[in-house]
């Protein structure tokens, strides 16, 4: 096998009908990448004069006249054939080497097992097992699996399948945040690149990426149709008639509760449900004070919260979302996926991609609430083979790592 340098369109129409195409090893990223620390170069592997695997690189110096590469999601080859697989990687190391490589970081997105969640279990793809006994036959050197955010892209992925799924099935406790929504005066607008900025002020405190990599996210994908920027709006006209209603309701209920609970004073449920019907009602009265000040300034809606959606054949990936948490019983977050799954649903796409969860199932897990809101929309949560260094030149990879330079890059 050759490897040959190629340029992105070439790339491009490979990528796009391999069976592991992602957003990540596309040239709209590659363009995207060029505005940062990294360098971008594609490269195919030729057998006959056709191309059979590729990836896009992104490199850059790791130290003097030393560098590394990394293929996000991995090379573009079948894992599962050793023969192609074993030609790829020995030319990879001979062609890298030559430029002066320590090595390449991959992450594969190739599942290794797909997670029982009620029986907190894996269900392990047996080629997948063996296949990583394979590569580090093939001198690719397996990295710690993280349990959290520890590498570079997420191991865990919660995946909804939309020729297949049914919002009707949700839990009861979401289908009731989601009831009523226009009623609630709740919508999304499509944002253009002006309105970076706002969404920008709701995932800033989360968000590893300046408002500039969003800015340049969106004008590579945009020319492609690859992204859409989702901005959520609050009609307080609505939305204070539909919390007058609410209240005017719950206030019945709190006056029913309060007679059967005259009645039989030592009745512990009753109690609790006292108790949380009267928060009810005060956390209405107080959105409704809220929203009665903001009208009174002739303010009759705003912005609440934002998504930026990556579209790649036939998959949606929701990259990054956030809201702003002002009124006490409005849930924006829930609305958001929510709608981005009825509505690119009801578009013909395949899939939606929650994007990475932890792979910590338990109630000590610290990011246990990220887990919990993405998983109650009852996604398949697919845990890929992870993260390795295709080591190209071992000698320098050691000094490399005996002198921390890999640590300070990458274990920050």
């Amino acid at each position: 096998m050759e490897i040959k340098e190629i340029d992105k369109e070439t790339f491009s129409q490979f990528a796009n009908k391999h069976i592991l195409k992602n957003f990540f090893q596309t040239k709209e990223y590659g363009d995207l990448m060029q505005n940062s620390e990294y360098s971008v170069m594609y490269v195919g592997g030729y057998k006959d004069n056709t191309i059979v695997a590729g990836s896009l690189i992104l490199y850059k110096n790791i130290a003097p006249s030393i560098k590394y590469g990394y293929a996000p999601r991995g090379f573009l080859v079948n894992y599962y054939d050793t023969d192609l697989l074993r030609d790829f990687t020995k030319a990879i190391k001979d062609f890298f080497f030559s430029k002066g490589y320590a090595f390449i970081k991959v992450n594969p997105e190739v599942t290794y097992a797909t997670v029982d969640l009620e029986k907190k279990t894996k269900v392990i793809n047996s080629k997948s097992e063996k296949l990583i006994f394979t590569l580090k036959s093939l001198g690719y050197d397996k990295l710690k699996d993280n349990l959290y955010f520890e590498s570079l892209l997420p191991k865990f992925t919660p995946v909804i399948n939309l020729t297949t799924y049914d919002l009707n099935l949700l839990d009861d406790d979401v289908k009731k945040d989601m009831e009523n929504h226009e009623e609630k005066g709740i919508y999304f607008i499509s944002g253009q690149k002006e309105d970076i900025n706002t969404f920008y002020s709701y995932v800033e405190d989360k968000a590893s990426k300046t408002i500039q990599y969003y800015e340049a996210l969106f004008d590579s994908l945009k020319p492609s149709d690859m992204v859409d920027l989702l901005i959520l709006n609050l009609d307080y006209d609505k939305y204070v008639k539909y919390l007058q209603k609410k209240y005017i309701d719950e206030q019945e209920n709190n006056e029913r509760i309060n007679d059967l609970f005259k009645d039989d004073p030592q009745n512990t449920d009753l109690f609790e449900q006292k108790m949380t019907s009267d928060r009810t009602l005060n956390d209405i009265s107080s959105d409704i004070a809220l929203i009665n000040q903001k009208m009174q300034e002739n303010v009759l809606k705003e912005t609440y919260g934002a998504a930026l959606v990556i579209k790649h054949q036939g998959r949606v990936t929701i990259l990054i979302s956030g809201q702003k948490n002002e009124f006490k019983l409005a849930n924006f977050k829930t609305y958001i996926f929510y709608k981005i799954i009825e509505e690119y649903k009801k578009a013909g796409y395949y899939f939606v991609d929650l994007n990475g969860i932890t792979g910590d199932f338990t109630d000590k897990n610290p990011y246990k609430e990220l887990n919990d809101f993405k998983l109650k929309f009852k996604p398949t949560v697919y845990e890929y083979i992870g993260e390795f260094d295709l080591i190209i030149n071992k000698p320098i990879h050691q000094i490399l790592w005996s002198t921390n330079k890999i640590q300070k890059e990458f274990y920050k």
